[in-house]
């Protein structure tokens, strides 16, 4: 059987993406994932589905991407480290792209 939810997220849009953004879905009493433990997920051969949709400032155009996460590809109890920080002097902003797939562990244990 195949179930698609829509999940609230914790942004459900942003105006300008001058840095990263990571899109969330709080796994609070609200969300239709909140009861399911990992081995249930498991067992319903979980697969999210991802769109995220944005203007193009520099070209003017709407650019879309669309990828999907099947359960074996879900690291749980585990979130994004920050990618960005503030310069020594103060005066400017740097994005650690080396970051990028960095995560630590949590306290919610799925």
């Amino acid at each position: 059987m195949r179930l698609c939810l829509y999940l609230d997220l914790e942004r459900s849009h942003v105006e300008s993406l001058p840095m990263n953004w990571t899109v969330v879905h709080p796994l609070n009493s609200d969300s239709p994932l909140f009861e399911y433990s990992s081995e249930d997920m498991k067992t319903a051969d979980l697969e999210i589905y991802v769109s995220v949709r944005g203007f193009d400032d520099v070209y003017s155009n709407i650019v879309q991407q669309r990828t999907s996460y099947t359960f074996s590809e879900i690291l749980f109890d585990r979130k994004f480290v920050q990618m960005y920080r503030e310069s020594d002097d103060g005066k400017t902003t740097i994005v650690e792209l080396n970051l990028l797939d960095e995560n630590k562990e949590t306290t919610r244990k799925v």
